[in-house]
Parts: C-alpha cells; structure tokens; sequence
C-alpha cells in the first residue's frame, strides 16, 4: 500500500483513492494528484496530500462539520460530493482560520476535484474556527 509523508508521520492511502484536481488548485496549478488521508489525532481534520510535490500537504475539513449553517450553493450533477475547505494554521491554534469562501467540491465516483470560488457569498476566506474548537 502507497505511503505519503505528512508532517514526519507516514500514511497510507489506497491507489484507487487518487483525486485528480485537473487545474490545480488556486494559485498552485502544477498540484494536480491528491489524496485524502486520515489522522486520528487531528479529526475532524483531514490532509489532502500532493503526489506531485513530495511533503506538500493542506489541512482540510468538511465545513459543515465545524460550521453547520454553511450552504455553499454548489450545483453539482446529483448533490453526491464531499465539500471541503482548506485550513490556515497558524502557531497561535486560536488564529487558525478556515477559507470558506474558496471551497474544493470532489466527486468520490470520478475522483475528479476542483476548487471554486464563491464569488456572490459572504463567506470568508479567513473564518476563525468555532469558539468550542479553541477551547479544547
């Protein structure tokens, strides 16, 4: 089973698991094959790891999870995909910010991602995290 280095750990990710990001993601369009892995330690977080650039990685999460009122309005062919937002950590947790106003939408049938911007929102590229996240 393939391994990708996160932050000195290894982790494992099925082959088939691959999400192919066929522009990029913004501002870093050389970043087009990912893969989603877990860490028990950082749950509800996730990385979305590069195979294209060794030790790259962001830390996402699925937004609802941490903000249950978000509603991206993202029409996707069925409503089946998993929407995340990536994650700017900060040395201070308490400044940690979540961008929601540029979230990745991937299809898990096509393992095919993208990342849009939710240009008519009032969502925030830097939202702090949730007051009960900081407090633990």
């Amino acid at each position: 089973m393939p391994t990708v280095k996160v932050q000195n750990t290894e982790l494992s990710y099925e082959p088939s698991d691959v999400i192919t990001f066929s522009e990029g993601l913004i501002g870093l369009s050389g970043l087009r094959r990912m893969v989603l892995v877990g860490q028990s330690s950082i749950e509800p977080f996730l990385w979305l790891a590069s195979l294209d650039v060794q030790g790259m990685a962001f830390l996402v999460v699925e937004p609802r999870s941490l903000f249950p009122d978000y509603n991206a309005r993202i029409t996707e062919e069925g409503n089946d995909f998993l929407l995340l937002a990536l994650v700017k950590l900060e040395t201070e947790w308490a400044n940690t910010t979540v961008n929601l106003r540029a979230p990745l939408i991937v299809n898990p049938t096509t393992k095919r991602g993208a990342q849009v911007v939710l240009s008519d929102s009032n969502y925030s590229l830097a939202e702090r995290l949730p007051s009960q996240l900081l407090a633990a």
